[in-house]
């Protein structure tokens, strides 16, 4: 069982590492640069000018280091098919989930060494946390995730199971109020030790196989679901539904609206990749221009996310052709790249739109704001009057 589960951490590896390579393209690692730059000469300048120690620092240090906890569930790569062939190897689990937890643990010490490094000059200069407090916080911050793993893979037998939320929120209080008695923090480790003793030993219970297979399978989905914003992935199951609060977005008469376009409003507004593409877009250029607080780099990032989402769109327009009742049924498809064009500008106006108003809440608030607004509203239409119909017209 053991080699079964270094088989199958392989083959995720190397399936994981082929999306990882998809959405650190070049466009991206540029875009994480940029903005990781922004963020640290921010970082750099407030800590200059912030007062030192007040009574909120040592809570917010807690519960920034909190954070990297959420990240990464425990991976078992269990198979549907593991309920028929593997269902007598109960007792050779262990072994199997030994490399599972092991590698479980990769993604969150990442992520926690991280934030721990990024986090240590404003917890010991402005917070006012010694090096040895701030250190054993990281520890056992380390060690409440390794719980929290220990806690799910105790979770795949038969009998009751715990919540994470518990552990987070054990955690949470452990790390804010531990900032400011250090005592709390060695009362925690001793907790995170029983509470781990208690668990391992629950042993002669019968692996529960169909559970095991529902969390791992609502663990793959969240995973595709993150790759799936920046690129295609095949494993991914589309799940196109009805989002009845969006719904006000689409036309309340369909008297104008011809077969394309009620099909083009639908699909952007309810099926996931459109829909999660044009809001990732919309986050990342507001995300953006938070960050370099200039007008002028916060328009020329943002009219180039707005290419690019349309861009990134413009495939909607050969949708449908695989779809045998598309070609059934009498629909015009001469001008429907017209249609699209129609439904992309809506969309981008409400882009548009939205990146308008958190520039006027974030941005200083001057006639160069205002302009730049302008200005993005300019290049907006012309991508829709322009670009867009010479990408369709053949269509």
């Amino acid at each position: 069982m053991n080699e079964l589960a270094k088989k199958r951490l392989s083959i995720n590896f190397k399936q994981s590492l082929k999306y990882l390579m998809l959405v650190f393209n070049d466009f991206f690692i540029i875009a994480l640069i940029f903005m990781f730059g922004a963020l640290m000469f921010w970082y750099a300048q407030s800590m200059k000018t912030m007062p030192a120690n007040l009574w909120f620092y040592k809570p917010i240090v807690g519960a920034i280091l909190w954070l990297p906890l959420l990240a990464g569930h425990l991976v078992t790569l269990v198979k549907k098919a593991d309920l028929q062939f593997l269902f007598t190897q109960d007792e050779q689990m262990d072994d199997y989930l030994k490399p599972m937890l092991a590698y479980s643990l990769i993604l969150p010490t990442i992520l926690l060494l991280l934030v721990a490094g990024i986090l240590f000059p404003f917890a010991t200069v402005k917070a006012g946390i010694s090096p040895l407090n701030y250190g054993l916080s990281v520890i056992i911050t380390f060690l409440f995730k390794f719980t929290q793993l220990e806690i799910e893979k105790k979770n795949l037998l038969f009998g009751n199971k715990i919540s994470n939320w518990l552990i987070n929120l054990l955690t949470l209080l452990v790390l804010s109020f531990g900032m400011y008695y250090p005592l709390i923090i060695i009362v925690g480790v001793g907790v995170v030790l029983s509470m781990v003793g208690y668990f391992i030993a629950r042993k002669n219970q019968m692996f529960d196989w169909r559970y095991a297979v529902n969390k791992e399978q609502a663990r793959k989905n969240q995973v595709y679901s993150l790759f799936s914003m920046f690129t295609d992935v095949e494993e991914k199951q589309v799940n196109i539904k009805r989002r009845k609060y969006l719904d006000f977005l689409l036309p309340k008469s369909l008297a104008k609206e011809n077969p394309n376009k009620f099909l083009y409003r639908r699909s952007l507004l309810r099926n996931p990749e459109n829909l999660n593409l044009l809001v990732r877009m919309t986050v990342f250029a507001i995300l953006v221009s938070w960050l370099v607080q200039s007008w002028a780099w916060a328009l020329g990032m943002s009219a180039l996310v707005i290419f690019l989402t349309v861009y990134q769109l413009l495939p909607m327009v050969n949708e449908f052709d695989s779809n045998i009742m598309y070609r059934v049924y009498p629909i015009v498809r001469k001008n429907r790249g017209q249609d699209l064009v129609k439904v992309l500008t809506s969309g981008l106006l409400i882009q548009w739109l939205l990146i308008g108003v958190f520039w006027l809440l974030f941005l200083p608030i001057d006639l160069h704001l205002l302009e730049a607004i302008a200005l993005l509203l300019v290049f907006t239409l012309l991508v829709t009057l322009i670009y867009l119909p010479y990408k369709t017209k053949k269509n």
